[in-house]
């Protein structure tokens, strides 16, 4: 049953009003007052409000515009014995969906709220739609750059957290902690204890890196084993920490009740403005340098270079 809410400050003509509506299947609330109405905004409950403009206190127009501020998709349908064409202007200004003067034709009134509540239910559906399909445009958003087996992004988020960084970025050079991760003898853990078990390193290193870095970057699957790892302005020792962090947390994981590590290169490097992608991908070579170090060093090491400015 579709809810009307009838503000009218005459009792006798809200009795007339709510007994017609009431014979024809609504279900009516009358109040004297807008501000009645706006006791815990109960106007958002209903389908529909006819609304009467001379009012104590606040005037059928400006509880009009009220409604229309708070929740548009609210019809409103204004009541009044005034109908000349300046009171017709004003009502309709002031957001009123329609209006019908006083006396009013029953027939016509039930006809033109059966309009309004159409419209209503059209808006709602077509709002509905719209949210379904902003939710499924975000599903896919997020599909297109997750890496389905990690959880990570994938490399095609690059470019996107990249721009990210340049919208938030006051300035026009900014630093970017750049590392990247392999997990050490990660074909000998495949050919041993095949590719399932593999899968599960992969994902609990995600996870590690995910928990470690949180909101400060991005962890992105760079390929196969690799994991790349941007941190937005790091201080040196933030990146370090965090580094070894992650190295000690792999070598500690008994995911699948034998021991992985890793190695990792890491870079801080400058990035410009008008130069950001190219800037961010000799900051990838260079981690890519420092991971060669560190695996040519004994594995399960960071290698850190300090500072690089483009």
């Amino acid at each position: 049953m579709e809810r009307i809410l009838v503000v009218e400050d005459s009792k006798f003509q809200a009795f007339i009003t709510k007994d017609i509506l009431t014979k024809n299947g609504y279900s009516v609330t009358c109040v004297e007052s807008a501000e009645d109405a706006m006791k815990t905004n109960m106007y958002e409950q209903y389908d529909i409000v006819l609304l009467d403009v001379v009012l104590p206190g606040i005037s059928g127009y400006e509880f009009c515009e009220i409604i229309k501020k708070n929740n548009s998709l609210i019809p409103v349908i204004i009541l009044t014995s005034m109908d000349d064409e300046k009171s017709v202007i004003k009502a309709l200004n002031s957001g009123a969906d329609d209006y019908l003067k006083k006396p009013y034709n029953v027939d016509e009134l039930l006809a033109r709220i059966k309009v309004q509540l159409r419209t209503r239910r059209l808006q709602l559906e077509l709002t509905n739609k719209n949210e379904e399909l902003q939710k499924a445009y975000n599903t896919i958003k997020k599909l297109a750059i997750t890496d389905v087996l990690t959880g990570a992004y994938n490399r095609s988020y690059i470019k996107d957290y990249m721009a990210k960084l340049l919208d938030e970025s006051p300035d026009d050079n900014f630093y970017i902690g750049c590392a990247m991760i392999d997990i050490d003898n990660f074909k000998k853990i495949n050919d041993t204890f095949g590719h399932l078990t593999g899968d599960i390193v992969l994902k609990n290193l995600s996870n590690i890196c995910r928990n470690n870095v949180k909101d400060r970057g991005a962890v992105i699957r760079f390929g196969g084993e690799e994991f790349l790892v941007l941190i937005n302005n790091p201080e040196y020792e933030e990146v370090a920490d965090m580094m070894e962090n992650i190295r000690k947390q792999s070598e500690e994981n008994m995911c699948c009740g034998f021991q992985f590590t890793i190695s990792a290169g890491v870079c801080i490097f400058q990035i410009r403005r008008d130069n950001a992608l190219v800037d961010l991908q000799e900051a990838i070579k260079i981690a890519d340098k420092m991971l060669y170090i560190s695996k040519n060093s004994g594995k399960n090491k960071v290698s850190i270079e300090k500072l690089y400015t483009a």
